[in-house]
């Protein structure tokens, strides 16, 4: 049975996920991990929670701002005002003019990331649950709205999530657990409450939330994973808190002849085993509110799609990009790679910002792609 298991463990190596495979491993430490975008000026977090600040996306050279202590996320609001949380649990703000920082408030528990809605209102998001920087509230869901019957949540949530805020200033979060599924909320910032949405159609205990979008009456939701020898993943479409499919990829019962060994008689042959290719990874998606087309992210590159088409078919995907990203051996929620593109968003003139893992910040105007390192 060994023998087995590892035969198909090379298989999976070999033909299950080429384009992640055939990349450059390297350190984790390598890179960013998060950036914000407001007006022209671009804000990245640095793996090693340092602040680097692009004024234009022409700017070759960053602006370093200097903290008090390491940061752990990272925005600028509506204002255009930086907002910072650092590992003395101080959420501060940033006087460009005196380039100093003043101290907003403290805060307790794990930092994922802040954001404001179009009222400027602050809320962060922690492991404890959502708090409302006004008011120092925190709101977490009750078990009534989990969408995930495997997920239990007790002291708060166990993996950081992905946010988002869309354009009825409502906060999405969405998070990865892996072999275990997904789980994904959506909180009113108006009203202070967690909105209960319908999920049933799409079987969340198989599929992991990576990335959120909108095109200003509908939300979108994607991820996938790939698990030991199987990579799956899935677009769905929120309409007024109701959840349908838009895209499910899986991988395929795939014939491929390959040499093995006979070990009784040590002779070489050819022979025919059965594998799974084809599926999608899907990570982060985006919306480009200039040719009002959506965009996701696979091991095959990043994709483009008309809503106006019948976006079930992977054919009607248009492969606008291809890109050999450098890539991290595990994934930490499941037993294959981790993802190499973490979030994606547009500018108003349609340029695609893609954050990856090691790679830098892409930058990709249609034409030309370069990245920001």
């Amino acid at each position: 049975m060994k023998t087995v298991f590892s035969t198909l463990f090379s298989l999976f190596l070999l033909f299950g996920n080429i384009g992640t495979v055939r990349s450059q491993q390297v350190d984790k430490q390598v890179g960013y991990k998060d950036f914000s975008l407001t007006g022209k000026s671009i804000l990245l977090l640095t793996k090693s929670s340092h602040l680097e600040l692009f004024n234009t996306l022409t700017t070759r050279q960053a602006l370093t701002l200097e903290t008090d202590a390491p940061v752990v996320a990272a925005t600028i609001d509506h204002e255009g005002t930086i907002v910072i949380g650092d590992t003395t649990h101080l959420i501060q703000r940033y006087d460009s003019r005196q380039k100093t920082w003043h101290v907003l408030f403290s805060y307790t528990g794990k930092l994922t990331s802040i954001v404001f809605n179009s009222q400027n209102q602050g809320f962060l998001v922690t492991d404890k649950g959502i708090v409302d920087a006004q008011t120092r509230t925190t709101y977490f869901p009750d078990s009534s709205f989990y969408t995930n019957s495997q997920i239990r949540y007790k002291r708060g949530w166990f993996y950081p999530p992905v946010s988002f805020l869309d354009h009825q200033d409502n906060l999405w979060l969405g998070f990865d657990h892996g072999e275990w599924g997904g789980d994904v909320f959506a909180f009113d910032t108006h009203k202070r409450a967690f909105r209960r949405l319908k999920t049933e159609q799409l079987g969340m205990t198989m599929s992991p939330v990576n990335g959120f979008c909108d095109d200003q009456q509908q939300v979108y939701m994607s991820g996938g994973v790939s698990h030991m020898f199987l990579t799956h993943g899935s677009i769905s479409r929120f309409t007024n808190d109701v959840a349908t499919p838009v895209l499910q990829s899986k991988d395929k019962e795939t014939p491929v002849d390959v040499v093995m060994e006979d070990p009784r008689t040590g002779k070489e042959g050819k022979k025919q085993l059965i594998t799974w290719k084809g599926g999608h990874r899907i990570g982060p998606m985006a919306y480009n509110p200039v040719n009002k087309c959506l965009y996701f992210y696979s091991q095959f590159g990043i994709f483009k799609g008309s809503p106006t088409a019948d976006l079930s078919d992977i054919k009607q995907w248009q492969n606008v990009l291809k890109l050999n990203l450098r890539w991290t051996a595990n994934s930490p929620y499941a037993a294959g790679p981790a993802m190499n593109v973490l979030k994606m968003k547009f500018t108003s003139n349609g340029t695609l910002l893609f954050l990856t893992e090691h790679n830098g910040l892409g930058v990709y105007d249609g034409k030309n792609l370069r990245f920001i390192q």
